[in-house]
């Protein structure tokens, strides 16, 4: 797809969606330009900061959800080297504990993440996957400038004034970041080992990061090393 009709399908979905929806809508673009099967758009991709804006269905949203838990994945890789990163499940080794946790979760998939960089820098990945052999449509050149084109999307549009609700991602880390400070202060743990700890306790409780952070801060999951 030429880049000007790209720009032209991201300002609709902007244009034509209420400012709340305008991130699913956004993802739900992206699928479809990529010829995905689903995809997710995350900010502030830091291991304590990170933020799952979107995600077009449970797959991708798994996916993230498993990122967020182990610390380690194509998402997270992308972000950190600035460059497309690719994974195909059944083959991949580089992250051996997530494509563990992934082939049981969600199957055989094949998943390309792209760093969200329209002023050089990453803020973000758009990530996107296939199942059953499928192959994207988009060459990782066009996809890219998807992806930067996305950025400058996120970064000019207009703020809402509704409040966010109690299952937007913004509350969402927010409780993360309230448990995260729980732990640490209760065990007298750095930060950085207050978020690994609740990581692991997600982890082996097979739940997402937010389910155990929300059973932290009301104090349903004792804190305890």
């Amino acid at each position: 797809m030429k880049r000007g009709a790209i720009l032209a399908r991201l300002i609709e979905a902007i244009t034509v969606a209420p400012a709340r929806s305008r991130p699913d809508e956004l993802g739900r673009t992206c699928r479809d330009l990529l010829g995905a099967d689903g995809t997710s758009i995350t900010i502030e991709n830091s291991v304590t900061n990170r933020v799952t804006l979107t995600a077009t269905d449970s797959t991708a949203a798994r996916l993230e959800d498993l990122q967020d838990v182990l610390g380690e994945g194509p998402g997270h890789a992308a972000y950190g080297a600035g460059e497309p990163v690719g994974s195909d499940l059944e083959t991949d080794r580089r992250w051996p504990e997530f494509v563990r946790a992934a082939l049981a979760a969600v199957g055989p998939l094949t998943i390309r993440c792209f760093p969200i960089r329209p002023g050089g820098r990453p803020f973000g990945v758009l990530s996107a996957y296939v199942a059953d052999g499928r192959t994207f449509t988009e060459s990782p050149q066009t996809s890219q400038f998807l992806a930067d084109a996305l950025g400058v999307a996120l970064l000019n549009d207009p703020p809402t004034s509704e409040e966010p609700d109690d299952r937007s991602p913004w509350m969402s880390r927010a409780v993360v970041h309230q448990a995260t400070g729980m732990i640490a202060g209760h065990l007298g743990l750095a930060i950085e080992d207050a978020s690994a700890l609740l990581r692991a306790r997600a982890y082996a409780r097979d739940e997402t990061l937010a389910r155990v952070a929300q059973l932290i801060v009301s104090r349903r999951l004792q804190l305890d090393g």
